[in-house]
């Protein structure tokens, strides 16, 4: 499977993207999927660090093979670290990724995945006992009006971004935070209330930090950016 030395091999914006993603297909196995889902064979790295970097990577830098990107693995502050070889380089060194894809809620929404194959993608999930100990999990499905989850996820974005604004990072730092545009922000109206969210709240929220570029990045399509003066 995945190695550290794999993940941290420098690659380029117009290659890295779809490394990723014939990384995440040689988790092609029941087995193999549920040791994902927990993070497993630096899974978790690969979907929630290398993913939103590499789709910020090619649409941002435009799918340059001249951006060179190096995922890295650790505690330092910082995910990625970007090579700008163009004629005419931006002003980023730093990449810092933050996702709201990945709450206790969902960990705990993967668990019932895994153990019955199926989880209503909505709703509460009821667990009894500490996960290693569980007395039993499960997940009774439950309609919810779209404004409501959309109202959940800004909140979610809102909350990660915050928490980044309050610690320390490199000077010329792109935070790109991964959101979900399957539903929460799939429509216009949804894409119109998470851009209101960045220029009134989020935006205002980082300046004063060494961040200089806020980026939010969907898996269907979403990519809004943001200058931080």
């Amino acid at each position: 499977m995945l190695t550290q030395q794999e993940l941290e091999t420098p690659r380029s914006a117009a290659d890295m993207l779809a490394w990723v993603d014939a990384a995440h297909a040689r988790f092609n196995t029941k087995r193999l999927r549920a040791d994902a889902r927990e993070g497993k064979h630096f899974a978790k790295e690969l979907v929630h660090e290398a993913r939103p970097m590499a789709l910020f990577a090619y649409r941002y830098f435009g799918a340059s093979p001249q951006v060179i990107i190096t995922h890295v693995i650790g505690n330092q502050n910082y995910d990625g670290m970007v090579d700008d070889k163009r004629n005419r380089p931006e002003a980023l060194r730093y990449l810092e990724v933050t996702t709201t894809l990945k709450t206790y809620e969902d960990s705990l929404r993967m668990e019932v995945l895994s153990k019955k194959g199926s989880v209503a993608a909505y709703g509460p999930v009821i667990a009894e006992g500490p996960r290693y100990r569980r007395v039993s999990i499960k997940a009774p499905g439950i309609a919810r009006e779209h404004q409501d989850i959309r109202a959940d996820h800004l909140k979610l974005v809102q909350e990660v971004v915050e928490r980044k604004a309050k610690k320390q990072y490199e000077p010329k730092t792109a935070l790109i935070v991964a959101v979900d545009d399957s539903v929460p922000f799939r429509e216009k109206a949804d894409v119109a209330a998470l851009g209101a969210l960045a220029t009134g709240t989020l935006v205002p929220a980082l300046r004063g930090t060494n961040f200089n570029l806020l980026a939010l990045e969907g898996s269907n399509g979403l990519h809004l950016c943001y200058r931080i003066a």
